[in-house]
C-alpha cells in the first residue's frame, strides 16, 4: 500500500516537473515571438513611411509635384551645383515637415538623400540602433534611405 502511494506521487511530481518546463518554453518561445513581430512592425512602418512620403504632393513655385519627383530635379540641379540649391532647400523643408508630423516631432529618424556617393542632405538626429526602409531609387541615379530610431 505504501509502495503503491509513493509512486503515484512520483508519478505526479514528473507530471509537474513537465508540465512546468512546457510552460516555461511556451513563455520562453513565444517572447522571441514579440521581439519578431516588433521587428517586422518596424520594418513595415520604415517601408511605408518612406512610400507615403515618396507620394506626398507639393507645390514647388505653383508646379505641382510629387515628393519623389521634387527630390529627383533637387538631385538633377545639385549634379550641376553641389551647393545646396533652393529646390533641393525646398525639399528639405517639405521633408522634415511631414515627417515630424509622422513621428510627433521625436526626430527619432534619419533621413538621407544621396546620388552617387555623395549625400546631398539629411535629416533627424541619427541612430545608434535602427530599423531601415528599403531605399527609394530615384531615375537620377539618386535614392533617398529611412530609418527610424529603436
Amino acid at each position: 500500500m505504501k509502495r503503491g502511494q509513493s509512486e503515484i506521487i512520483g508519478l505526479v511530481v514528473v507530471v509537474l516537473i513537465l508540465v512546468f518546463a512546457l510552460i516555461f518554453f511556451v513563455k520562453i518561445k513565444s517572447s522571441d515571438n514579440e521581439d519578431e513581430s516588433k521587428l517586422i512592425r518596424y520594418n513595415l512602418r520604415a517601408n511605408s513611411a518612406l512610400n507615403a512620403l515618396m507620394k506626398v504632393n507639393t507645390e514647388y513655385e505653383d508646379e505641382k509635384m510629387q515628393m519623389k519627383d521634387l527630390i529627383e530635379d533637387c538631385v538633377l540641379v545639385y549634379d550641376s551645383n553641389p551647393e545646396l540649391p533652393q529646390k533641393c532647400n525646398y525639399a528639405k523643408t517639405e521633408l522634415e515637415q511631414h515627417l515630424d508630423i509622422i513621428f510627433d516631432q521625436s526626430k527619432k529618424y534619419n533621413l538621407i538623400v544621396s546620388e552617387g556617393d555623395d549625400d546631398i542632405f539629411s535629416l533627424g538626429d541619427g541612430c545608434k540602433n535602427s530599423i531601415s526602409a528599403i531605399p527609394f531609387y530615384l531615375r537620377s541615379n539618386g535614392k533617398v534611405e529611412l530609418m527610424i530610431c529603436t
